[in-house]
């Protein structure tokens, strides 16, 4: 982000989970002035607190939004230039650009740090993740959010201030997790599409965030919260907006946002490989390991992939070294580098056989682990209003996994509310998702209307 200065603050040490405290006070260097927080004069514990690692300042105008990244790896700006050259609209990249330029509205704060959670043994880890307020600390409510896909490191919210920022420079502190397998965890498998374990993870970092808002005076004027998301990040939601309203009813969600999400695992998987073509090829092998790593299901890898291309995206053991130069587990590339590497979007170019084939005996378990892990199937929120967003020319997550589960939702959720049409790729869709939910948010206007 442009025009933003780091200041870096004690990094510090927790030695243990259980009853850890603070024996020395913690450094910290305020923007304008010096400034001591003292977690044990606070009553505040580390173990249940966010810890920041350093913070910063960016001025979210319309270049830093446009700097932002996108599910693949490329800036909004090279999507919306993308997106230019193929709307009819002979003026589409101004007009997205000024849509987006309409959204500055000054300066925000943030802070990189860590927090205490569980991993997928249920032993207790520290995980990453940034927090994003206005700078003015007039804090209107709290909006927690889960990430889309990510495949470089480089792109975790602890290390980029993620494009949702947006939302802080209009009042809302922005609470973002890394998730386990990045930012501090990179050495780590991620546990990709596991809903429980992710969605913990999630709300763990907003009970921390919510222990230190106050501490820098950034304490929500509104007690209950937006939960977002999109793609992987919208699968991730609904399973948090789940988490909330079964085990923690005293966290009241506003509104939940919804965009692009795969709800139906098995419906998403079965698309791709029938198509056998994909934007993100790499995804499937995300599924598989994800799955696996997460419930320990010991898959042979060999019965699902092409000769040699296991080494390739996993390297040769369970966890890979950040200088590995393994596709997926080195956490060094992005989506799109990914596929570069592969040299194909055809998924059979990678996936074997028996992989394409969810007959086969070495799939059951796999499609066991996808059933389950398919938050559509134990749909419970009723607690709050729900907006649902999809392209039905999504070349990622097909509109086909969508339509499997848009039934169940509508006659299971108490306020439903659905906007599907032909908003473009999943890349150019997540604009169009942030648009529609920042009119939502603001104006309650819905802009898909006027796009």
């Amino acid at each position: 982000m442009s025009n933003f200065f780091k200041i870096t603050a004690s990094v510090l040490a927790v030695l243990s989970f259980a009853g850890c405290t603070l024996s020395e006070t913690h450094d910290w260097e305020d923007f304008n002035s010096p400034k001591k927080i003292d977690f044990n004069a606070e009553g505040l514990n580390p173990a249940t607190c966010f810890i920041p690692f350093y913070a910063e300042q960016s001025e979210m105008d319309c270049d830093a939004i446009l700097s932002c990244g996108m599910p693949d790896g490329r800036t909004v700006n090279e999507v919306v230039n993308e997106v230019g050259t193929k709307t009819t609209s002979t003026n589409g990249t101004a007009l997205f650009k000024g849509v987006i330029s309409s959204w500055h509205s000054g300066k925000i704060e943030s802070y990189a740090g860590s927090y205490w959670s569980i991993d997928v043994n249920g032993e207790p880890i520290q995980l990453s993740g940034r927090i994003v307020v206005p700078t003015d600390h007039k804090v209107s409510r709290v909006m927690v959010v889960s990430h889309f896909t990510i495949g470089a490191d480089s792109e975790a919210p602890s290390n980029e201030v993620p494009l949702e920022a947006v939302f802080a420079a209009r009042g809302i502190a922005v609470i973002e997790p890394d998730y386990i397998g990045y930012g501090i965890t990179r050495h780590l498998i991620h546990p990709y599409l596991c809903s429980e374990i992710t969605s913990k993870n999630v709300v763990d970092m907003y009970d921390a965030a919510m222990n230190f808002l106050p501490v820098v005076g950034c304490k929500p004027e509104n007690d209950d919260i937006f939960v977002y998301g999109f793609s992987q990040g919208g699968a991730v939601a609904l399973g948090v907006a789940q988490y909330l309203e079964e085990k923690r009813p005293d966290v009241k969600i506003r509104l939940l946002l919804c965009g692009s999400g795969p709800y139906d695992i098995c419906a998403t998987y079965d698309k791709l490989i029938e198509n056998d073509l994909t934007d993100y090829p790499c995804a499937i092998p995300m599924i598989i390991q994800g799955l696996d790593n997460g419930y320990h299901l010991d898959l042979d890898y060999s019965k699902f992939f092409q000769k040699g291309i296991q080494e390739k995206m996993f390297g040769s053991g369970p966890y890979c070294s950040p200088s590995s130069d393994s596709w997926i587990n080195s956490k060094n590339y992005t989506m799109a580098e990914i596929t570069s590497l592969i040299g194909s979007k055809k998924v059979s170019s990678i996936m074997s056989e028996e992989a394409m084939n969810k007959a086969t005996d070495n799939m059951t378990e796999l499609y066991r682990a996808m059933v389950d892990n398919s938050v559509s199937n134990g749909i419970v929120v009723h607690s709050c209003p729900v907006y649902f967003f999809h392209s039905m020319d999504d070349n990622v997550v097909p509109y086909e996994n969508f339509q499997s589960v848009d039934e169940k939702f509508y006659n299971e959720m108490a306020n439903y509310t659905c906007n599907v049409g032909h908003y473009g790729n999943h890349v150019a869709s997540c604009l169009r998702f942030l648009y529609s939910s920042m009119n939502l948010l603001y104006s309650n206007k819905d802009i898909d209307r006027v796009l």
